[in-house]
């Protein structure tokens, strides 16, 4: 195999015989399929093998394909987590109201009149007089993130890092809910 950095321009991607999608960067590979928790992302040119050239929305389908389908484990604090996908064939609306059943998270943000802007004059499903938003907690391709349930149907819902600012869309169906094995509960 010939050095990957020329062949291949920056901003390609490749998936492997066993089905990873990797990000082709300057020095390395960058992994986007499912990855165990801690496991370095980065990967060098001798430990890929076989591969073959995709495009861009030919990785997103094949990554989002993959984690909707991956039961994600991880430990933290001495806790043991799991984020799974509730049923492949659930209906949309069904587990919207799942993610809104979830505990509400307090996460508070410095510009709350900003985030309600943001949402188009829609009322949200839970508010607070301190300056901070309720939201619920999920696992989307990896990471975590805080989500605002709206009171009516959405296909889309607004992700937030853990800071409270807002990232992405992300659709409702790839929200998983956040298990707490050790405590036998929802967080």
């Amino acid at each position: 195999m010939e050095n990957l950095t020329y062949n291949i321009l920056p901003q390609e991607y490749i998936q492997t015989n066993n089905g990873d999608v990797y990000k082709v960067l300057q020095n390395h590979y960058l992994k986007l399929s499912p990855w165990k928790d801690g496991e370095d992302r980065r990967v060098y040119e001798e430990n890929i093998g076989d591969y073959k050239i995709i495009s861009y929305k030919n990785a997103c389908m094949i990554v989002n394909n993959q984690f909707s389908n991956t039961v994600e484990k991880w430990e933290h604090n001495g806790k043991q987590y799991l984020a799974n996908a509730i049923g492949t064939n659930r209906d949309p609306i069904e587990h919207s109201y799942l993610l809104s059943t979830l505990p509400s998270h307090k996460v508070f943000i410095n510009d709350s009149k900003r985030i309600l802007k943001q949402m188009d004059n829609c009322s949200l499903s839970v508010t607070s007089q301190d300056g901070s938003q309720e939201m619920k907690l999920i696992k989307h391709k990896g990471k975590l993130y805080y989500i605002l349930i709206i009171n009516e149907y959405l296909p889309r819902v607004k992700a937030y890092n853990m800071f409270g600012d807002f990232c992405q869309w992300i659709g409702i169906d790839k929200c998983k809910p956040i298990f707490n094995i050790t405590d036998n509960k929802y967080i």
